[in-house]
């Protein structure tokens, strides 16, 4: 019996895939890619330049530019002198570099200096310097000098720097003031401007004026801006870039003040006792003074008085200097400081008189005053010639106040105030004492 062959079953292929063929390198491709291209262009360039460097036997020129010129005062005969550079170096020089191109391509201005010597420099005043360059690293690999076209010396003046201070003056040409009216003289927030410069432009300056250059008639205060100005000794402008000051603009005030003329009053003092002061005539030197002020506060003012004179003072022909003294806020505008009042020497006479009556005032209580002299001899009367010539010791009256002193018991000399009864024109010249006895009043009733 034939054996049967036992079949297995058939396994299940598997299927491979297929490996997709790979591109061929394209360098059009590596070429597209941005950081290849740009990695690629390093490195050709670095090698480029390596190969140019390896075989460049030949010298290259290479100019630099705007090396600023420098100023060594250090140990110069210009320091010890105190003298300094007037203006602002703004000076540069440009320098041409002759080497292999490695050797000079990476040069800049910071590689040199440019610099002035001041050995000629002996006192003021302005001088031609020569600039020389210097490199700051010694190199054998190239040379230099300052390029053709560039300057090779600098023109600088030197000068002592000194400080002077003016005065301000303020000239108003066009400003004037209205009918009744005064200008004052104009004067500025600040006194003095101090000047900074070169000791020659200085030593020009003579004055510092503020000019006001508006046109107008004023009738109250102007308050301006003016510009200060130097002038030199012949009126000409001193100007200068070189020149520094505290103060370039400066505030400054016109004074109007309103004037009036008012009339001068005498005032006096110890006018006897119902004397017709009304009558006593005498002239001024002037009757009458211009005043001003600054706004309408003199319009409420009617008159000036001036004195007093003591009316004991006051003799024939008597004459007396007195100052005339202004309230705060009025300007005096004629300058006028005194006036000269003068007492007529006609129409009236003098005589002695003796006089006896005394009349005690103001006497303290618990106390009697009795005059130790029953007159007083000699007592000289100024009058109207008609009145004197009849008048007696009966006309005289003494009157001795006694609320002026401090008085107890004992005796005192004490003033006796001398006048002329019935108001008439007359009165005594000098001054005259009594003595006096103050004796305790009795008390005891006895």
């Amino acid at each position: 019996m034939d054996k049967k062959q036992k079949t297995s079953p058939t396994p299940e292929k598997k299927v491979k895939k297929e490996k997709k063929p790979r591109r061929p390198l394209s360098f059009q491709a590596l070429f597209g890619n941005n950081k290849f291209v740009l990695f690629f262009s390093v490195i050709s360039a670095v090698i480029l330049w390596f190969a140019v460097s390896s075989q460049d036997k030949d010298d290259f020129n290479r100019t630099i530019t705007n090396i600023p010129v420098t100023v060594n005062y250090e140990n110069s005969i210009a320091q010890d002198l105190g003298l300094e550079i007037i203006g602002s170096i703004q000076t540069t020089v440009d320098v041409t570099v002759t080497g292999k191109r490695g050797a000079i391509s990476s040069l800049t201005a910071d590689d040199f200096t440019a610099s002035v010597a001041l050995s000629s420099v002996t006192k003021a005043g302005t001088y031609n310097l020569e600039i020389r360059v210097l490199r700051k690293k010694v190199s054998s690999e190239y040379t230099y000098g300052i390029a053709s076209g560039s300057p090779t010396e600098v023109t600088l003046t030197f000068d002592r720097v000194i400080s002077r201070t003016f005065p301000i003056e303020i000239s108003t040409p066009g400003l004037s003031a209205s009918e009744g009216y005064l200008m004052e003289t104009a004067y500025a927030d600040i006194d003095y401007v101090t000047v900074t410069g070169p000791q020659s432009e200085v030593n020009r300056i003579s004055r510092c004026v503020i000019n006001i250059p508006t046109e107008q008639e004023l009738s109250e205060t102007l308050t301006t801006t003016g510009t200060v100005a130097f002038l030199d000794d012949t009126g000409a402008a001193v100007e200068s870039e070189n020149l520094e000051y505290d103060h370039d603009s400066v505030s400054v005030t016109v004074p109007i003040y309103k004037t009036k003329e008012l009339d001068l009053n005498v005032e006096f003092i110890n006018v006897p006792k119902g004397f017709p002061i009304e009558q006593l005539k005498y002239t001024l030197s002037r009757n009458s003074i211009l005043v001003a002020s600054p706004g309408e506060t003199i319009d409420n003012i009617g008159s000036i008085t001036v004195g007093p004179v003591d009316f004991r003072q006051i003799d024939i022909g008597t004459e007396l200097t007195l100052d005339i003294t202004l309230n705060a806020g009025l300007k005096n505008v004629e300058n006028v400081t005194s006036v000269t009042v003068t007492f007529p020497s006609y129409g009236l006479t003098s005589r002695s008189i003796d006089l006896d009556n005394f009349v005690i005032e103001n006497l303290p209580s618990g106390v009697t005053v009795s005059p130790l002299s029953d007159k007083i001899e000699g007592i000289r009367i100024v009058g109207d010639s008609s009145i004197l010539s009849s008048m007696t010791q009966e006309d005289l009256v003494g009157t001795i106040d006694l609320s002026q002193y401090s008085i107890s018991s004992g005796r005192y000399t004490v003033s006796v105030k001398v006048y002329v009864q019935g108001k008439v024109l007359a009165w005594a010249v000098g001054e005259y004492t009594v003595d006096i006895e103050v004796t305790p009043k009795d008390t005891s009733g006895s």
